[in-house]
């Protein structure tokens, strides 16, 4: 298709300012550490300019820092900037895997238990997450729990996926928060405590958990451990719902 002169010179100069930026963000990166290179790419990252972050974390990757290695992987797992590649968000996760990186142990852990662009391997994956556990890592500490309380790869063990659970959950991890007052609610090898249930999808709510939003909805909607309270039913289905939640929306579709 051809475009009017304007047109063609808006786009020159579009693509004549992002190779100027490139240069001159090189400019600094010359001279920083990994650490600073990857600082700045995280900056980047958080302010929506994917180009930037990727071109910062590659310069810090080529030098062997682990933590630009599992932001590139995370962004080509996510399809930030780039085009969803779970091959090469594996590659660069394994790099950093390698040096000990917590957080890229996580994230292959969390790619064995999917299959994303491989076979499923639950035995990795449990690998992969023990290790991310055993330095600390509460994400890969939930996701041990969640293997154990749906038998993947492991016996069901209820008391295994409550004990993880409980430790994600204390450092505030939400989905496990969440998974904890699923397991009170629906008495998942322990006794049902809607109270506690409740208190559990609260922390998980206040932290934006969509889901948990929506559980307490439907708490307050049915009078679960609490008298029904249609208007709070209807906020919290509204705090879901704004996220994307289908359930939540269909909800206030069907009730209000």
């Amino acid at each position: 298709m051809l475009l009017h002169r304007r047109q063609q010179f808006a786009r020159l100069c579009a693509i004549f300012m992002t190779a100027l930026s490139l240069f001159f963000a090189a400019l600094p990166a010359a001279a920083a550490t990994t650490k600073e290179i990857t600082a700045q790419g995280l900056s980047a990252q958080r302010n929506g300019d994917y180009d930037l972050a990727k071109f910062y974390y590659e310069q810090a990757a080529e030098q062997g820092y682990d933590e630009a290695q599992n932001n590139l992987g995370y962004m080509y797992q996510q399809g930030l900037g780039v085009k969803t590649d779970y091959a090469r968000a594996k590659f660069y996760y394994e790099q950093a895997a390698a040096q000990g990186n917590a957080d890229a142990h996580n994230y292959l852990g969390f790619i064995y238990e999917n299959g994303l662009g491989i076979k499923k391997d639950y035995a990795r994956a449990k690998s992969y997450y023990e290790q991310a556990a055993a330095q600390g890592d509460p994400n890969a500490v939930h996701n041990l729990g969640v293997l154990y309380a749906q038998g993947l790869g492991v016996k069901l063990d209820y008391a295994r996926a409550k004990s993880y659970f409980e430790q994600a959950a204390a450092q505030g991890i939400a989905e496990a928060q969440y998974n904890l007052g699923l397991m009170y609610y629906e008495g998942l090898g322990v006794k049902p405590d809607y109270a506690r249930t409740k208190s559990y999808f609260e922390q998980a709510a206040a932290q934006g958990f969509a889901e948990a939003q929506y559980s307490l909805g439907a708490m307050y909607y049915k009078g679960e451990g609490v008298k029904k309270d249609y208007a709070r039913a209807k906020s919290y289905y509204e705090k879901a719902a704004a996220q994307g939640d289908k359930e939540a929306a269909e909800a206030l579709r069907e009730y209000f």
